[in-house]
């Protein structure tokens, strides 16, 4: 860059020469002629003066392509890569977070799911938990009550094998009464058992 400053000085510098030197002569020589007042047009056409200006401009374009424009072209090229590779990664970004976002909603959507069935199932076991507490409390219900009816029946069993043995005696004795003789086993047995039947 300072080379491009040193020329570019050198270049303004040659250029102020050249247009001040014709110009002071002219304004001198115009001044002797007139008094010392410069009148007319401030700046008319010299060829000497357009041919340095020419050369002037001429030099300046190609220091300037030389110095300036291939850095300044460069430097333009790479902004513009540089952008164009910028754009390049934020579409590659945009296209991953795309991508990472329907992983995660479809991730979310079997979480969802999994949650869904985790409730099904959970409802599902506590009816058949709650089937199987209600059936067990009705079988041991079941089972309550036929102990109960066993229990009844073995006390009524064993009230009237007491109700039978009372009777037993106390028929036996009446009948030993009325009789006026002790019975065998055999007589006793089948009087009861004619009591019995008429009871």
């Amino acid at each position: 860059m300072s080379k491009l400053r040193a020329f570019t000085l050198l270049l303004v510098a040659l250029f102020a020469v050249t247009f001040a030197a014709p110009q002071a002569a002219a304004k001198d020589a115009e001044g002797d002629s007139h008094g010392g007042h410069a009148e007319g047009v401030p700046m008319d056409f010299q060829e000497d003066l357009a041919l340095w200006s020419l050369i002037v401009f001429v030099l300046f374009l190609v220091v300037m392509k030389k110095m300036a424009w291939a850095p300044l072209l460069s430097g333009l090229d790479k902004r513009e890569s540089g952008v164009r590779a910028a754009i390049a990664e934020a579409e590659e970004n945009q296209r991953k977070s795309q991508v990472l976002l329907a992983e995660y909603e479809e991730k979310l959507r079997q979480a969802e799911q999994t949650v869904a069935e985790m409730v099904a199932e959970a409802k599902r076991d506590a009816e058949r938990t709650s089937q199987d507490i209600v059936a067990k409390a009705q079988a041991d219900v079941e089972s309550m009550r036929e102990r109960a009816k066993d229990d009844i029946a073995q006390a009524k069993d064993a009230a009237l094998a007491e109700v039978f043995s009372t009777v037993n005696g106390q028929v036996a004795a009446a009948t030993e009464r009325v009789l006026g003789r002790a019975l065998s086993d055999a007589d006793q047995d089948r009087l009861i058992s004619e009591a019995l039947a008429e009871i």
